[in-house]
């Protein structure tokens, strides 16, 4: 199974601003608990890398707080996935390991 999550941002974030957070999934099965956990790695680390950069344009408010940054893209790309593929993410125990600290 082909996945790429790409967080949708163009709207929350206008035009040109900052680009799509891009987290590859190619040949994960959301369903197997493992692969479950390297997607929540993956996402975790895209979120922190891509915060980095693009912090001021999603969380303006909250500049000096990462954190507030990363889990909203953690959320987007969670709430990106099929459906079918979340409620197995969800059932695998991906969700837990995307939201720890």
């Amino acid at each position: 199974m082909g996945l790429m999550i790409a967080a949708a941002l163009a709207a929350a974030l206008g035009a040109g601003q900052a680009p799509d957070m891009h987290v590859d999934a190619e040949g994960l099965n959301m369903a197997r608990p493992g692969e479950a956990m390297i997607l929540a790695g993956r996402i975790r680390a895209a979120s922190r890398d891509w915060c980095a950069v693009h912090r001021a344009v999603l969380t303006p408010d909250s500049l000096g707080d990462a954190r507030v940054c990363e889990r909203e893209m953690r959320r987007r790309a969670y709430v990106a996935l099929p459906r079918p593929q979340r409620i197995h993410f969800v059932r695998a125990g991906g969700q837990t390991a995307l939201n720890r600290r």
